[in-house]
């Protein structure tokens, strides 16, 4: 009897230890037979959120490994990009490992891809090939994100619904220009990242808090910077997803350490789902800070906006319509000119893949379809064709 016992238990024990291994595939490609950019007729190839062959990322085939029990596991993302000067293979999003404690707490060392908490809304050639210029807004979206990187998160979960996430960070290198054994509060706070988060039946609501590097006021004085995000996903009408946020950086009236100015945003978006058709619309708004006088000063500029519109029309159960409006007004844009783009398309929709296939055009929308980010873009006309495929 007591062998049985015995044998039971390490049966038991065995089973509990046992780890759930995955592997799974994410591929995208873009190849562009016709690309008119107001001079040259191109052919192109590359990825949806990156240039295309003549200095992009390549296409991208990647593979993911996870493995887990119920208090541990691992994740590791593999990436190949080939590209017209050869091809790269390496590490991907993520390279980390995790642990549980206890059951509400997690911990987690590595490279992590962590978006929780970033507002999305994304449709229409945020799935395909992009528009430039950051026409085509989908992730971030209303300043909306997380920062991230190589170093540590730490996610609590202390009732139902609740989280409080915290990640720090390593990643681009110490505030005097070296890299490796960073200064305490560099890693915690100007490359943490922290959210509060909440998920009620109506949604998911949450606060964001990206340290940033200090900046400087008009008399060259160090500020503590940082930005602060508020963010909701609203569920609770049915067959609708809308979504709204903002983001208020703290340093207002002076310069980031690299230079760089904050601005305010805000936004809203929203999905609207009814047979045989979904259509999304989105409205972001950016008061971009400017600098006035000479004594290094800076203050709230004009108001800037970004618009855009879409609808996918489901012809069938393998076949889609898909169309996408976006405008940015010059107050908007980092080329202070008005720019716009329209796309008009068909989406096949396979077991495990879609193709797209469909016609962009527009005005000012960076380097996506033109060959060179001109100082004068004129209207552009590219035929893209998109793959993506996921096993």
């Amino acid at each position: 009897m007591k062998k049985i016992v015995g044998m039971i238990a390490a049966a038991a024990l065995a089973a509990t230890a046992f780890a759930e291994i995955n592997i799974g595939s994410w591929n995208r490609a873009v190849f562009v037979p016709f690309a008119y950019d107001g001079d040259t007729v191109r052919t192109l190839e590359g990825v949806s959120w990156s240039g295309t062959n003549y200095g992009g990322a390549g296409v991208r085939t990647g593979l993911g490994f996870s493995a887990s029990t119920e208090n541990a596991g691992m994740v590791m993302d593999v990436h190949a990009n080939p590209d017209n000067s050869g091809s790269s293979l390496g590490l991907g999003d993520n390279a980390y490992v995790w642990v549980k404690p206890v059951e509400m707490f997690r911990v987690a060392f590595g490279k992590i891809d962590n978006n929780w908490g970033r507002l999305d809304h994304c449709f229409g050639t945020w799935d395909t090939w992009r528009f430039g210029n950051d026409l085509s807004v989908g992730e971030g979206f209303a300043g909306v994100e997380r920062q991230k990187g190589t170093g540590a998160n730490f996610t609590l979960t202390p009732v139902e619904g609740l989280v409080i996430d915290y990640e720090a960070n390593f990643d681009s290198g110490n505030d005097d220009g070296t890299y490796g054994n960073a200064r305490a509060y560099e890693v915690f706070w100007e490359k943490g990242s922290l959210m509060v988060g909440y998920n009620a039946d109506f949604g998911f609501i949450r606060a964001i808090v990206n340290g940033q590097r200090a900046g400087t006021n008009k008399d060259g004085d160090s500020v503590v910077a940082a930005k602060i995000s508020v963010a909701a996903d609203i569920t609770a009408v049915e067959n609708m997803t809308f979504k709204v946020g903002a983001t208020i950086p703290t340093n207002l009236t002076g310069y980031n350490a690299d230079g760089s100015k904050n601005s305010v945003k805000f936004g809203a978006g929203a999905d609207f789902a009814f047979d045989p058709a979904t259509i999304h619309a989105q409205a972001e708004f950016a008061i971009n800070p400017k600098e006035v006088d000479t004594d290094n000063s800076v203050k709230l500029g004009d108001l800037g906006f970004r618009l855009g519109a879409g609808v996918d029309f489901n012809i069938n159960d393998a076949l889609a319509a898909v169309a996408d409006f976006r405008f940015g007004s010059n107050k908007y844009m980092g080329e202070k000119k008005d720019a716009f783009g329209i796309y008009a398309g068909l989406k096949q929709k396979l077991t495990n893949a879609t193709f797209d296939f469909g016609v962009m055009m527009g005005k000012n929308v960076g380097p996506s379809i033109s060959a060179e980010k001109a100082a004068d873009e004129p209207f552009t006309v590219a035929v893209p064709l998109t793959i993506t495929a996921s096993f």
